[in-house]
């Protein structure tokens, strides 16, 4: 792969190739999730070189925006601290009031954060509903077709044509007779176990294969209840999620309105003047500055939004590669996530205001907060992430090169093969190179790794040889050493899976 950027070059080094004990995220990380995706699915790569340039003009323009207008704040705040000067009250606070507007901003963009993720999952929860609503169609089709098929010895009786007329018109279709009691007569004849002409009894001719059909319509039936049922729930929790949208958008709002009333505050302050001169033309002055700030942030945010058009243009050229790549990419991913978490798992391009980036879904719901997984999960499922991309980005006869500081302090005991046969996966089935630091405990992660890949695909090095060990490891060395004994054990089973 080419990167025209030697910025991408150091982000595609650090952020993809590289998991050390920065624990640096891609999935939880909007930027570098943005980047990724930037990287990877550009048709050409000079549009990851404009996103990344408009990126950074738009964030400066933003951020100018920004101060200017807190420059049209302060001089209004000087205006109104020279004029309580005049009237003898205590001016403000200017850098408390700094450090007031800094954090309203800083609470404005946390709030939108969790706004926009709170969107995603509950969007996400709408789309299951409509897959479960889908199901439960389907299953209800099929429970139509299979009651079908079990009555369908006494239907020939009841959808009969000359027995519908018979009832229809009160008059035997055999020796038309006539009367409301032959309509009545029938209805009788034909819901008996006997067939009213012939006297062969009826569904008895194969009791084997409607006992069959009986108990598929149970098994049917119970599937339809338990989908009802996880509808039900996802129902219950969609709702909460919705307050939880109405909620957070109420608190963007109000956040917006409090920068709003903060910025705009201008206080009672007469306009005819002080009386003193020099005072009088300092406002004046300020005032002219504040106007001044007020419109220079204007024209910037305007900068900003000029360029929006074109990065939005960029942004959806990017979604529709990804669409082209999602049948080659995503699979890669779903297969080493799966190795590792035992789940089928799924990952898409979610577009906001400001970016695009990559949200988890696990049973297709998003888990768009680094808290909603445990520190294993979150850790082993970017690494899976990370070597999708690598997979993906790489010639297939030059693999790429993985750098991995393992943090298996995180794992729990039942993860600790599963990532072994991860790796594994990665280095045989996808020809790629994996440089792997580990701690050498009575795990299953080396074990499960040597296993699978043998001396001719892993070759094990031991750290503790390029060191000077302390007390305690020089007295458990029999311990180190029986360890290694497995691992070369394992290492020469030359089992290769």
């Amino acid at each position: 792969m080419a990167l025209q950027n030697f910025d991408y070059f150091v982000f595609y080094q650090l952020y993809i190739l590289t998991f050390d004990e920065n624990r640096r995220m891609i999935f939880w990380d909007d930027r570098a999730s943005s980047q990724a995706l930037a990287i990877a699915f550009n048709a050409d790569p000079k549009d990851a070189d404009k996103i990344l340039d408009l990126t950074r003009k738009m964030e400066k323009h933003e951020s100018n925006g920004r101060n200017l207008r807190w420059q049209s704040t302060q001089s209004k705040k000087k205006v109104e601290e020279l004029t309580q000067k005049i009237k003898g009250k205590k001016a403000s606070d200017i850098e408390e009031l700094e450090n007031q507007y800094a954090e309203l901003h800083k609470e404005l963009e946390e709030l939108e954060r969790v706004s926009e993720n709170i969107k995603i999952e509950y969007d996400s929860m709408l789309k299951k509903q409509s897959h479960l609503n889908s199901e439960i169609m389907q299953l209800r089709i099929e429970h139509t077709r299979l009651f079908s098929k079990y009555s369908r010895p006494r239907s020939k009786l009841l959808e009969n044509t000359d027995i519908q007329l018979s009832i229809k018109n009160k008059e035997c279709f055999i020796c038309s007779s006539e009367g409301s009691h032959i309509a009545e007569s029938i209805e009788r004849s034909i819901h008996k176990n006997n067939c009213p002409l012939c006297n062969t009894a009826i569904n008895e001719s194969n009791s084997v294969e409607l006992e069959k059909l009986l108990k598929l319509i149970q098994t049917n039936d119970e599937k339809i209840s338990a989908k009802n049922l996880e509808l039900d729930n996802l129902i219950l929790e969609t709702e909460g999620k919705r307050v939880e949208v109405d909620k957070a958008e109420i608190e963007v709002d109000k956040a917006k309105g409090d920068i709003e009333e903060f910025t705009e505050d201008n206080p009672d302050v007469s306009l005819k003047g002080t009386g003193n001169k020099s005072i009088d033309a300092l406002i004046k002055q300020y005032r002219k500055q504040s106007e001044l700030a007020s419109q220079e942030s204007k024209d910037e945010y305007a900068k900003r939004d000029n360029l929006k058009i074109e990065y939005e243009k960029l942004l959806k050229k990017v979604e529709a590669s990804y669409k082209e790549a999602e049948t080659v990419f995503v699979p890669i991913f779903k297969k080493l996530a799966k190795s590792f978490i035992g789940l089928d798992l799924n990952i898409r391009p979610k577009r906001s205001d400001k970016t695009i980036k990559l949200v988890l879904e696990i049973h297709d719901l998003a888990r768009t907060e680094s808290f909603q997984l445990s520190e294993s999960q979150r850790f082993f499922l970017d690494i899976a992430l990370r070597m999708s991309l690598a997979i993906y980005l790489s010639d297939n006869n030059d693999g790429a090169t993985m750098l991995v500081d393992t943090p298996e302090g995180s794992l729990d005991i039942a993860y600790e093969s599963r990532v072994g046969r991860m790796f594994a996966e990665y280095v045989i089935n996808y020809n790629q190179n994996l440089f792997m630091t580990a701690n050498i405990n009575a795990s299953q992660l080396l074990l499960s790794l040597a296993e699978i890949c043998g001396k001719d695909k892993m070759k094990f090095r031991r750290m503790l040889e390029w060191t000077d060990p302390s007390e305690i490891q020089k007295e458990g060395e029999n311990l180190f050493q029986k360890v290694y004994k497995d691992i070369e054990n394992a290492l020469n089973k030359n089992i290769t899976k």
